[in-house]
């Protein structure tokens, strides 16, 4: 059982459908707020943390409209018994140089 207020790590997330739909989520409402052209590549990275519902912790690789790669850390805040979702925080990490 996750302790309240921890953040742990998800191993083997990384390409889990609801995950997925996190990071791209983020990715669209970052776009949406900010005018952003970025589009999902891949997750990189995920955490969990127990606040109220969930706040999901992702590293996320995406691609500008210049094709170039960059890592954004987005903490996405869920309460599915609400049918509740928002992005709480989206900071870009740097250059991605991953293949």
């Amino acid at each position: 059982m996750a302790m309240p207020g921890g953040i742990r790590d998800v191993a083997g997330a990384e390409n889990d459908l609801e995950t997925v739909n996190l990071a791209r989520f983020a990715i669209d409402e970052h776009n949406k707020k900010s005018n952003a052209g970025l589009q999902f590549s891949r997750v990189v990275k995920v955490q969990t943390q127990v606040v109220a519902g969930t706040m999901h912790h992702l590293t996320i690789e995406a691609v500008d409209t210049s094709k170039k790669k960059s890592l954004l850390e987005a903490k996405v805040w869920e309460k599915p018994w609400e049918n509740f979702r928002s992005l709480h925080e989206i900071k870009h990490l740097g250059d991605s140089t991953s293949a």
